[in-house]
């Protein structure tokens, strides 16, 4: 019987990290192949609607997939995000023109739906003292698997062709389903829960309104066009609330979303999408600064991913002792510990970039921070929300750390324009230090801002805290 228990158990925990897997290498194989489609595809300025296009799918899939996977079951939606996310990568293998590129990509975004439907079907399978643990878990796995997820997309991409990275996604994707379909028991429908689905979907495009302003604003210059998709996408957003809180069985329930604990979670989350989280970009550039500047650590492409890959590993260390420390004092003082981690990272950062060795212990320390973050907040949130919610809430969650990450890389791109180093002998314009040091200082500032936030979370236990949840 145990070994039977056991059996299962390995089962369920091999398909959710084939699943973390997938959801990470939505976007991450695209930015593997940004370059070679810049080569490939002649209309330059189009190229970023790939990238675009996949984070307001991603943004809009989260919320609406998690919601239907607590109403249809969570086992039967994720089986059709896997087959259409299979369906976008054979769409984008076999594109033709960047049209139809765009249009796979666009697919491809369901993808980050995997990670609240993920939650969902390991609070429906595993005892409660299990679940922070697994969420910490899957987190560490998604980190890493992007890490070399970058790299192998890269070596297929270089010595086969650019659509291999797409082919790379259909297998994952493929293995993904496989796992899911023999290993994840069939979760039944909820009964008696009719919603309107027609109006609940106002949301999304309001939500995208906001989003393409956030990606292409500063390209597009900020005229009245600007302003007035700005203005929609906000009296969209308004209205669909408006019309969801009066709801007796809304498609989101702002009503749950309005627990204290949940509130302040996605405060935390939205100070981490736009802070510690962007440690990826940054490093990716300031590793590659050329020789000539300040810092000129000059590493290659695959000199900064490889690093990069190495520092995620540290995840490891910080995701699964999250769960843990979530599992025995609360998610709180798992957030606390990783903002408190990360906090330190950054502010030592400011004075220490200037060696190699110095900027990559710095890097470690502020992924074992969000290592320890980023699955505490989750887990704050499935503390306060009742077991058939759990997916709802946190694709709701995902929402806003999308939409904190697209906001974050602007401010990023913004302060690293601020300023420049000295031209170079091939005029190439760089950012200076004291740009580098103000994205630093940035960063600092929102990660201390997610610190002052996880300290006014409700210290009850996490028992508490559902009951409390299931009450209201």
């Amino acid at each position: 019987m145990q070994s039977a228990q056991r059996r299962n158990r390995i089962g369920l925990y091999t398909a959710l990290t084939l699943l973390s897997i997938v959801s990470s290498a939505g976007i991450t194989v695209i930015y593997s192949m940004l370059s070679v489609l810049y080569r490939h595809f002649p209309d330059a300025s189009a190229i970023g609607w790939v990238v675009t296009i996949y984070w307001l799918v991603s943004a809009i899939a989260a919320a609406l997939c998690g919601r239907l996977g607590d109403l249809m079951g969570r086992r039967k939606i994720t089986l059709w995000v896997l087959g259409l996310c299979m369906a976008g990568a054979l769409i984008a293998a076999l594109a033709a023109s960047l049209e139809w590129m765009i249009v796979g990509c666009a697919i491809q975004g369901l993808a980050s739906a995997l990670t609240p439907l993920a939650f969902g079907i390991l609070r429906e399978n595993l005892d409660a003292k299990s679940i922070p643990f697994a969420v910490g878990l899957l987190s560490a796995v998604g980190m890493i698997s992007a890490g070399v997820i970058y790299l192998s997309a890269g070596v297929v991409i270089d010595h086969y062709s650019w659509q291999g990275g797409f082919w790379f996604k259909l297998i994952l994707a493929l293995a993904a389903m496989l796992a899911v379909y023999l290993a994840v028991h069939h979760s039944e429908p909820k009964a008696g829960q009719r919603v309107s689905l027609f109006s609940g979907l106002l949301f999304a495009p309001g939500l995208a309104a906001l989003l393409v302003v956030v990606q292409k604003g500063a390209a597009w210059g900020w005229d009245a066009y600007t302003w007035g998709l700005l203005a929609a996408g906000v009296g969209v957003l308004l209205v669909w609330g408006r019309q969801q809180w009066q709801q007796p069985a809304p498609l989101i329930d702002l009503r749950l979303l309005a627990n204290r604990q949940v509130i302040r979670a996605n405060l935390c989350m939205v100070c981490i999408g736009m802070g510690c989280v962007q440690i990826g970009q940054v490093m990716s550039l300031y590793l590659q600064q050329p020789g000539g500047t300040l810092g000129s650590f000059g590493l290659s492409a695959t000199g900064a991913g490889l690093s990069m890959l190495c520092i995620n590993l540290f995840s490891l260390i910080g995701g699964p002792l999250s769960g843990r420390i979530a599992a025995r004092r609360g998610a709180r003082s798992a957030a606390i510990i990783g903002l408190s981690i990360a906090s330190a990272a950054w502010a030592a950062m400011l004075f220490l970039h200037a060696t190699l060795a110095a900027t990559l212990a710095c890097a470690v320390l502020s992924t074992i921070g969000f290592a320890f973050a980023h699955p505490a907040v989750y887990n704050l949130i499935i503390e306060a929300t009742p077991a058939e919610r759990t997916s709802e809430t946190t694709g709701v969650t995902y929402v806003f750390f999308a939409c904190a990450f697209a906001l974050g890389a602007q401010m990023i791109f913004t302060l690293l324009a601020s300023d420049h180093a000295p031209p170079m002998a091939n005029a190439l314009s760089l950012p200076s230090d004291l740009a580098y040091m103000r994205v630093f200082g940035y960063v600092l500032v929102m990660t201390l801002a997610g610190l002052a936030v996880a300290f006014t979370l409700p210290k009850r236990p996490a028992k508490e805290q559902v009951e409390l949840a299931l009450a209201e």
